[in-house]
């Protein structure tokens, strides 16, 4: 009698063939979204970080209002970035704005912070010197 003899691909080998095709897929499409989700999010910061500190010369200017306005839904995800905003709101609402020098620098720090740039060789009074003719 001869042995009988199995097909090289029996019916449990194919099952776990697909099985293990279809997950690393998913796994793969989920790493996918989640990455380019994190690289947009990075994107968005710095794209406003950018704006905040290119219109930083006129902070009651509509560019740099424009960009203030977003900052609550690109930022949202940083606690410290919306603290320091709040902060400034106040100190520019208060009549003279004795502290606002140092609030739009925290802020602006915060920013730059938050988005990933580094700040590191740049003292405080860059934050408020402008390259513009008006000053």
């Amino acid at each position: 009698m001869k042995p009988s003899m199995e097909s090289p691909l029996s019916n449990q080998a194919i099952l776990i063939t697909i099985v293990s095709s279809l997950v690393s897929g998913v796994v793969g499409a989920v790493f996918s979204v989640w990455y380019f989700y994190k690289l947009e999010r990075h994107k968005l910061k710095l794209d406003l970080a950018r704006r905040l500190l290119g219109n930083r010369f006129s902070i009651k200017g509509d560019a740099f209002s424009c960009a203030m306005n977003e900052v609550i839904a690109v930022f949202a995800d940083s606690e410290a970035v919306l603290s320091k905003m709040g902060r400034l709101y106040e100190v520019l609402q208060t009549p003279g704005t004795p502290n606002a020098d140092g609030a739009l620098i925290d802020f602006l720090k915060e920013v730059c912070k938050a988005s990933g740039l580094s700040q590191v060789t740049l003292n405080d009074g860059y934050f408020i010197k402008t390259f513009n003719v008006r000053n």
